[in-house]
C-alpha cells in the first residue's frame, strides 16, 4: 500500500502543471482543526480532496474529512459532485459546484448518518506565478433542520509547478475551521 501511494506521489510530481491559468486538475491532503464558538467542542482530523477537468468549463470534485472531537465524538463527511467555472481574466476564475453529501457522527455505539446537498460558489485567483488566492461561500443541507453556510479563505504557494502548500479558514455561524495542507496538480 505504501508503495502505491509513494507511486502516485511520484507521478504526481513529475507531471506537467498547468503553467497558465488556474488548474481545476489536482490531490489535495490536509490536517484539519474545528472550533465551536459556544459550546467547548474542539475537534482535529484529517481531509483528501480532489478535482479534476472533464471539459474545458466543467470540473467533478470529491472531498472527505475525518474529525475527532472532545469528548470522543467522530464524524465523517463525504461530498461528490461536479462544477462549472468561466475565466474572469487570464489569471482568475468564477465557479460554481453541486455537490451531494453524506455525514456521520458517532459517539461510542450510538451513531447518525444524514445526507442531503451542497452548493458552492467563489473565486480563485492567481496573484503572483506561485501564490494562488480563493474565496468562496458554501452552503450544505443534510436534511431535518441541519444546515449551515460557511466563508471559506484559503492562500496556496506553489513550490513547484506540481506541489503547492495550502492554509485556510472558514467561518460559520457556529465554528471557526482551519486547515493547513498540500497539493498535488497534474496534467491532463
Amino acid at each position: 500500500m505504501i508503495r502505491k501511494i509513494l507511486g502516485l506521489v511520484l507521478l504526481l510530481l513529475a507531471g506537467p502543471a498547468l503553467a497558465q491559468g488556474v488548474s481545476y486538475n489536482f490531490i489535495e491532503l490536509g490536517y484539519e482543526r474545528s472550533e465551536f464558538d459556544d459550546i467547548d467542542l474542539d475537534g482535529d482530523g484529517f481531509g483528501l480532496g480532489g478535482s479534476v477537468e472533464i471539459g474545458e468549463y466543467v470540473f467533478l470534485l470529491v472531498d472527505y474529512s475525518q474529525l475527532s472531537f472532545d469528548e470522543g465524538i467522530d464524524y465523517d463527511q463525504l461530498a461528490v459532485g461536479a462544477g462549472y467555472h468561466v475565466g474572469m481574466s487570464a489569471r482568475t476564475d468564477l465557479y460554481v459546484g453541486l455537490m451531494y453529501v453524506a455525514a456521520e457522527a458517532s459517539v461510542g455505539n450510538d451513531s447518525a448518518d444524514e445526507n442531503g446537498f451542497g452548493a458552492t460558489m467563489g473565486i480563485r485567483s492567481l496573484l503572483t506565478d506561485k501564490f494562488e488566492l480563493q474565496g468562496d461561500v458554501t452552503y450544505i443541507d443534510l436534511g431535518d433542520g441541519i444546515d449551515g453556510t460557511t466563508v471559506g479563505v484559503m492562500g496556496r504557494y506553489s513550490f513547484t509547478p506540481a506541489f503547492a502548500g495550502t492554509l485556510n479558514v472558514g467561518f460559520d455561524e457556529d465554528a471557526t475551521n482551519y486547515g493547513v495542507g498540500v497539493r498535488f496538480y497534474f496534467g491532463k
